[in-house]
């Protein structure tokens, strides 16, 4: 279940990426001073980390989804058992979403640091990339929640 949940979180994510990469060839046509030279760079980071901590995350919710209730506890305990699941996603999705802030502030950081002349545009182009990759994961990970 983990494989199959993954693999397609990974299709719909390339399909996203290589959406997002028609999109910036097109900016490069029609507004070129507002992507920065190292875009497809970006792209690459987003897509690799949005894959790997999406594998973390998928790893706590099958235990969620494949949650059956033990018939010879109470109600209560039953409850508390999947409240406990439902905690660790939640902790464990919070916990990347920060790491991966943090990490991805320091990579600006350093980015404006070495190459201040395209700081403004890379730093644009990343937070729109992180913002869409985030709409993204969001959208992705509440669907099996809603069905």
């Amino acid at each position: 279940m983990l494989k199959q949940l993954y693999f397609n979180y990974i299709k719909k994510l390339l399909i996203f990426t290589v959406f997002l990469l028609v999109i910036e060839v097109v900016f490069l046509y029609v507004f070129p001073q507002l992507i920065s030279s190292n875009f497809v760079y970006l792209l690459l980071l987003f897509l690799l980390f949005t894959a790997g901590s999406h594998y973390i995350v998928v790893r706590t919710d099958v235990k969620r989804i494949e949650f059956k209730p033990d018939p010879s506890k109470t109600k209560e305990e039953q409850m508390k058992d999947l409240m406990a699941i439902e905690r660790k996603f939640i902790s464990n999705y919070m916990l990347i979403t920060v790491a991966k802030l943090l990490l991805f502030l320091t990579i600006i950081l350093i980015y404006s640091l070495i190459n201040k002349p395209d700081m403004l545009r890379f730093s644009l182009n990343f937070l729109v990339l992180y913002l869409l990759y985030s709409v993204f994961e969001i959208i992705v990970i509440k669907k099996p929640i809603l069905k």
